[in-house]
């Protein structure tokens, strides 16, 4: 099973491993590098609907300087995809507890502010 262990400004751990980038973490042990961006817009939400996810979590940084555009919050309730979006130590926790849960879970982690 997938786990993020931590993150703290400019890095984040995933089963062990350290990455020095944003990261995308699915339930089924997917990891995969991200452009940092301070915007969660409607191309990345879009990106991640292919994976079929139940849940998106998104990590905003160590102090929660990502947005996550109303357009995204919008789309992610009418197609009923529960989207969080939290400082990403809370994220991290969050996605943990819910791939612990069996959910389909994706996490975008941001790894600075």
């Amino acid at each position: 099973m997938v786990k993020i262990d931590f993150t703290k400004f400019g890095e984040v751990s995933i089963n062990g491993k350290i990455y020095y980038s944003d990261m995308l973490v699915c339930w089924d042990g997917k990891v995969e590098f991200k452009v940092k961006k301070h915007i969660f817009d409607m191309d990345d939400f879009v990106a991640l609907l292919k994976m079929k996810p139940e849940v998106i979590v998104i990590g905003t940084g160590q102090e929660g300087i990502v947005k996550v555009s109303d357009e995204v919050r919008q789309a992610a309730e009418d197609k009923k995809i529960k989207l969080y979006v939290d400082p990403s130590p809370k994220a991290v926790d969050m996605f943990n507890g819910l791939v612990a849960q069996g959910k389909k879970a994706i996490a975008l982690i941001h790894t600075t502010c």
